[in-house]
């Protein structure tokens, strides 16, 4: 018999990722806030999206800032209860030369109905047919991705992280510098 692939063994880690807080009758927990290094520094992939405005946006427009790219969706309960802690964050660093983008896997209509009842501290991308996503390889969300000042993949921080936590305002302290 064959061996598991090595990407069908990272599927199914990711699975029992997801699947660990529902186990544990904790659907909506926000994870203590842990960025996972990348093994291989990459560039990051660039990208043209929309937001909210119609204006077209651009990975390269914000080279030189650190990028908190956030990959969610209206529909998406741990993504909710994440999003007002990532516009704090935004306010927060923002001045400090962190820049959030949500990337939603939505539609326009239901990211205009959310941010109605949920003020976006932040830019919102529209990637509604997923294709940033697969560049990024993002299966499940919420999942951020960090890209450093010089456009490389630092870290993922893969479900609803707490990023109101010490540890988060000392991780974006440290990268900010």
């Amino acid at each position: 018999m064959r061996l598991l692939s090595g990407c069908f063994k990272f599927l199914i880690f990711l699975f029992l990722l997801a699947a660990a807080p529902l186990a544990a009758g904790q659907e909506h927990a926000l994870q203590p806030f842990s960025v996972q290094p990348v093994k291989e520094k990459g560039r990051a992939a660039g990208f043209t999206l929309m937001d909210m405005e119609g204006k077209k946006r651009t990975l390269e427009e914000f080279r030189g800032k650190v990028l908190l790219v956030h990959f969610w969706a209206s529909w998406c309960d741990p993504c909710k209860k994440e999003f007002p802690a990532l516009s704090n964050l935004a306010s927060e660093f923002g001045p400090k030369g962190l820049v959030v983008l949500g990337v939603a896997e939505d539609s326009r209509e239901r990211v205009e109905a959310f941010l109605k009842e949920n003020r976006a501290g932040f830019p919102i991308l529209f990637d509604q047919y997923g294709s940033v996503m697969r560049d990024y390889r993002v299966s499940l969300i919420p999942v951020s991705v960090i890209v450093g000042k010089d456009g490389f993949i630092e870290g993922t921080l893969l479900g609803p992280r707490d990023y109101e936590s010490a540890a988060a305002r000392e991780y974006f302290e440290k990268i900010l510098k």
